[in-house]
């Protein structure tokens, strides 16, 4: 038996050392590639460069077949070897920047692409790859030069027309990007169309009107790249947390490496305090744009969560470089120095942040903390009375909460209201100040609103005004008191509070806490605090003592 083996160990080597010969090696790795056996054509050009390691093409094609497979980096590495060899070559320059396009590294892609466009000025593949990989990055100015004289050479190139329009219009050179709007519409109604279309309603703010125009392009082409990013960026804007998450979910099915989608899903998730699952995607997110402050942020979240602070200072420092006008970037430093005690770090980030915060006011107009909470005049529920807040808060402290049935965010947010009520009432008294409807039919009607058959028309009278903050009361099961806003809305503009908003006010009538009820907005424990500190007995005494 012991001769049969090695008779058969004999014959495998003589085998081995006929087909090792470089030709025949090569040989062999390019039939298994015809048959489509992938992975031994791999192990067969390896070992045929291994005797010849400079022959740059059979690395460019290893290279081919690697990213084939999926396995990018290691496709990096030769097409790496193989440029070495031959740096001249455009056609490695640009196989070694598909791969890292594929790998999600788009920078390291666009640099090569730069280059292969350099070597071949003509290659319109070439060019729309870099424009498409500046696209990614956010970059508008450049994939606009980069495109400009190309349209001219390419007029009816409705590809070129389609990714110029698009970076117009993020650039906000809105005429300009309606004329490629027109003429890819003048071809007919296409996703292509709808997307744009879509994309200027997004970029004035008209998020209602964008979210169905964005739906319109998905029933006709729902594989659109950067479709279903765009159309969960707007569902977010109209308060559909959920929906969202499940239109980034299907844009990176499709592409993994969208920036947008990564970024938005993750915060999600962070906000839900899934950490586990936000992270990857912030790391996806950090290979497209590796400065970018909000992922940079976005991960130091995910560090102080995980307990690794210095990785978390590591990750805002150079969010702090990339973008030093950032309140909320210097806001978490300060938190993140403070639990690293260290304690002049944290006091001048917090000096930082709160300097930038009072530069910074949110887009609408309203009172902010520290100053003093507009008067107001609203009608109670049960009584039909009329009250002011200096009514409100002859005993102390206030929480005023605005909001309507048909908004989202309030309605997410009840619970956790109800919650603090429930625990605080003896201390702070609340109070709803049932404002005009967010999302009344026949105007904004909310996808969420629709998902959950919410369907509520406009207020005329006061009596519909009554009718519609009870069945909110009974339907979220609100127990504090409620005010109603008249029929001018004058509650609520003087807090700038729609669609929804809370504002905890002092015993001195300033504003001390102010959020909107979003699940992105709203800290309840933020809040709590608040709550805390203003009902504290310590509080109370030094008011009792200051009224004798």
């Amino acid at each position: 038996m012991y001769r049969l083996l090695a008779t058969g160990f004999l014959l495998a080597g003589l085998l081995k050392a006929q087909a090792s010969s470089p030709e025949a090696l090569l040989q062999q790795a390019v039939g298994m590639q015809e048959r489509g056996d992938l992975e031994q054509a791999i192990e067969a050009y390896k070992d045929f460069l291994s005797m010849r390691p400079n022959e740059a093409a059979v690395r460019s094609n290893l290279g081919v077949l690697l990213s084939r497979v999926g396995r990018f980096d290691e496709a990096i590495g030769e097409y790496e070897k193989a440029h070495d060899v031959d740096p001249n070559n455009p056609g490695i320059v640009l196989n070694l920047g598909l791969a890292y396009y594929k790998a999600g590294r788009i920078p390291e892609a666009a640099k090569e692409f730069s280059k292969a466009k350099a070597m071949a000025p003509g290659n319109l593949q070439t060019t729309l790859l870099l424009a498409d990989c500046e696209l990614r990055m956010g970059e508008n100015a450049n994939v606009i030069a980069i495109l400009r004289s190309v349209e001219q050479q390419n007029p009816d190139n409705l590809a070129i027309a389609y990714m110029l329009g698009t970076a117009m219009i993020r650039d906000n050179q809105i005429e300009e990007g309606q004329k490629r709007v027109d003429r890819i519409l003048r071809n007919g109604d296409s996703a292509e169309a709808r997307f744009l279309l879509a994309s200027q309603m997004f970029a004035a703010g008209d998020f209602p009107a964008s979210v169905k125009q964005f739906a319109a392009a998905i029933d006709l082409n729902p594989n659109l790249p950067g479709l279903q990013s765009f159309y969960g960026q707007a569902l977010l804007y109209t308060g559909d947390p959920n929906a969202a998450a499940v239109a980034f979910r299907k844009e990176l099915a499709s592409d993994p490496n969208d920036f947008e989608a990564n970024l938005k899903l993750s915060e999600i998730l962070t906000v839900r305090q899934k950490w586990a699952d936000a992270e990857p995607l912030i790391a996806r997110a950090l290979r497209v744009r590796p400065n970018s402050a909000d992922a940079l942020r976005q991960m130091a979240e995910v560090d102080v969560a995980k307990g690794d602070l210095p990785a978390a200072r590591e990750n805002l420092q150079i969010a702090e470089k990339t973008s030093p006008q950032s309140a909320s970037v210097h806001r978490l430093l300060s938190e993140v120095d403070a639990k690293l005690l260290l304690k002049s770090d944290a006091a001048r980030e917090d000096k930082l942040a709160a300097a930038l915060e009072l530069k910074q006011p949110e887009q609408d107009e309203g009172p902010r903390v520290g100053e003093q909470a507009p008067e107001f005049s609203a009608v109670q529920m049960r009584s039909g009375q009329a009250t002011t807040l200096a009514q409100l808060r002859k005993h102390g402290p206030v929480l005023l909460v605005f909001g309507s049935y048909t908004c989202p965010n309030f309605r997410g947010a009840a619970g956790t209201l109800n919650r603090l009520y429930a625990d605080y009432k003896d201390r702070i008294p609340f109070y709803l100040i049932y404002i005009r409807e967010a999302h009344p039919t026949g105007k904004w009607q909310s996808t969420r609103n629709e998902r959950e058959e919410i369907a509520l028309p406009a207020a005329t009278t006061m009596n519909e005004q009554h009718d519609h903050a009870a069945l909110c009361l009974r339907k979220l099961h609100i127990a504090y008191p409620t005010l109603l806003d008249g029929m001018n809305g004058s509650a609520g503009k003087a807090y700038a509070a729609w669609p929804s908003k809370a504002f905890l006010v002092d015993r001195q009538g300033r504003i001390v806490f102010s959020s909107g009820l979003s699940e992105f907005d709203f800290k309840p424990s933020q809040l709590e605090a608040a709550i805390r500190k203003e009902s504290a007995p310590a509080n109370a005494s030094l008011s009792r003592r200051g009224a004798r």
